[in-house]
């Protein structure tokens, strides 16, 4: 009997990773147990999650997903590199993985893993760090597709959204010499960046959000049936869709108000950009105008996202390079409090399952759980009625 990890946002649960947790039974036997380590309520995008993370981790649960586990802030908020580092962190660190599922374009693990072996080259490095003098405009993506096409030849699609997600996975696999065997499933359906609703059986998550926005009930045919009605009662109470956006008040002013600090440096919005993010606060309207404002060709505006909130929330670049000291039950299915009894006799790697086990934590793993609750004391204010802030502290995981 395996155990998979699948390191996800679930933003929200969709038909597509229902078909990635199908194949996987079908591959590894209907026995194989699935892990979620599930993004909180900050998203890998620089955004908000569509829903609370409780509710997202539920409709993973009903789906088929044995035990979601938290990966918390800010970490679930950094970029491709670091949210992929921390997730894989996690897998090793309860001990009982035996597989790190994750999709791709291609599908084709052994090209991934050819790139993803060069990536971790001082090969790389130094053409990389030839070309960024060279082109100091260039985005990362672009950059590394140069530096790297010369070791391995055309790289076609490698960097690409997803891609570029499996190749952290498997470095960050081969970085801390992991004993999980990595497994890919190739993606079918909407391209991930393709936001339009109504073009394929398999809806991207984009699609979904976007659906959202204009129209909550088209957004929720688009899910899972098992899901639907959770997404409905949500939206019958003014809990869903969250947005961003609302939080773009406190944002602009947070920025009008706030000079540069030498003394500060902000994950992501480092070598001027926090300077021009300040300069475009005075004239944005909103979040959005904000990040259009300051969009240079270097900057993708998730990168840009991440910067604004980085700073907003205070996390620094020290913050960022650390490891998830903890994770949090969120939800769980019969197998999956099997799991969890497995994880307490393998590891000692904390895995809060009620509010007074956060007495036992590290001093690093309080600090870091602390900031996870003001981050979703602040994400509370997202959704169409704000919830009172310390409700998330009283929540407790679903239980199948």
């Amino acid at each position: 009997m395996k155990t998979c990890a699948i390191i996800a946002e679930y933003d929200p649960f969709h038909a597509g990773h229902a078909r990635q947790i199908r194949l996987l039974r079908e591959a590894f036997g209907e026995d194989t147990r699935v892990i979620s380590i599930m993004s909180g309520n900050f998203t890998e995008r620089g955004s908000t999650a569509v829903a609370d993370k409780y509710l997202r981790a539920k409709a993973a649960v009903l789906c088929g997903v044995d035990l979601v586990l938290e990966l918390p802030f800010p970490f679930s908020m950094l970029s491709a590199e670091l949210f992929a580092g921390a997730g894989v962190h996690i897998a090793n660190a309860i001990g009982v993985v035996d597989l790190l599922s994750f999709g791709s374009e291609s599908g084709d693990l052994g090209r991934l893993s050819q790139a993803a072996e060069a990536l971790l080259t001082e090969d790389f490095a130094k053409n990389l760090g030839a070309l960024s003098e060279e082109r100091p405009e260039a985005g990362y993506p672009a950059l590394a597709e140069a530096a790297l096409t010369p070791m391995i030849g055309d790289c076609g699609d490698l960097f690409s959204p997803n891609q570029i997600l499996a190749l952290e996975y498997l470095k960050a696999l081969k970085r801390t010499g992991s004993r999980i065997l990595p497994h890919t499933v190739r993606r079918v359906g909407q391209d991930f960046s393709d936001d339009v609703p109504g073009r394929s059986a398999y809806p991207s998550a984009s699609a979904i959000r976007a659906a959202s926005k204009k129209d909550p009930y088209s957004a929720i045919e688009m899910m899972p049936e098992k899901v639907r009605p959770l997404f409905r009662e949500a939206l019958g109470k003014g809990e869903f869709p969250c947005s961003v956006g609302a939080l773009s008040p406190a944002i602009l002013s947070y920025f009008r108000l706030n000079a540069p600090d030498p003394a500060k440096t902000y994950h992501d919005a480092a070598g001027g950009l926090y300077t021009r993010l300040r300069n475009a606060s005075f004239e944005a309207t909103d979040l959005s105008a904000l990040i259009s404002l300051a969009s240079t060709k270097k900057y993708t505006d998730a990168r840009l996202r991440r910067a604004v909130l980085c700073s907003f929330f205070g996390v620094t670049s020290s913050d960022a390079k650390e490891k998830p000291a903890y994770t949090q039950l969120l939800a769980s299915g019969p197998a999956g409090l099997g799991i969890l009894k497995e994880i307490k006799k393998a590891s000692d790697f904390p895995v809060l399952t009620k509010p007074s086990a956060v007495e036992a934590l590290s001093a690093d793993a309080k600090r870091q759980k602390e900031r996870s609750d003001l981050a979703d004391a602040i994400f509370a204010l997202t959704s169409p009625i704000p919830v009172d802030g310390r409700r998330t502290l009283r929540q407790t995981p679903f239980i199948l």
